[in-house]
């Protein structure tokens, strides 16, 4: 029983070192944020209206503002919270949070005209 729990400690103690080696969250002093909110992917509508061969990969809407883009993260499924953030030099970024864990992700972010999911 011991054997067992010195098993389990050691392989979980480098996990709880790591955590929140990820988080970007100091990377938002500075910049003035947008958006702060949920977030859900779009999905290319089966219907016909749009050619999903040509559909962003990873497009993402805001829930309260119809602000739609692409990022290079995939940490969100359906629906996620997070900030959209300008820096001073005017660049854009999206930070998501997690599903496990609290952790920040700082992602590009590529504007795109919202599409009409009907």
């Amino acid at each position: 029983m011991l054997r067992r729990a010195l098993l389990v400690a050691a392989v979980m103690w480098p996990c709880l070192c790591h955590a929140g080696i990820f988080d970007e969250t100091e990377d938002l002093e500075g910049k003035t944020i947008v958006y702060a909110g949920e977030f859900e992917e779009l999905s290319c509508p089966i219907s016909g209206k749009y050619d999903c061969l040509t559909w962003p990969s990873n497009l993402m809407r805001t829930k309260r503002e119809d602000i739609c883009f692409s990022t290079n993260l995939y940490s969100c499924r359906l629906s996620c919270k997070g900030f959209i953030a300008v820096g001073k030099d005017g660049k854009t970024s999206v930070y998501l949070m997690e599903s496990l864990g609290n952790d920040l992700k700082k992602g590009t972010f590529e504007r795109y005209k919202c599409p009409s999911m009907f």
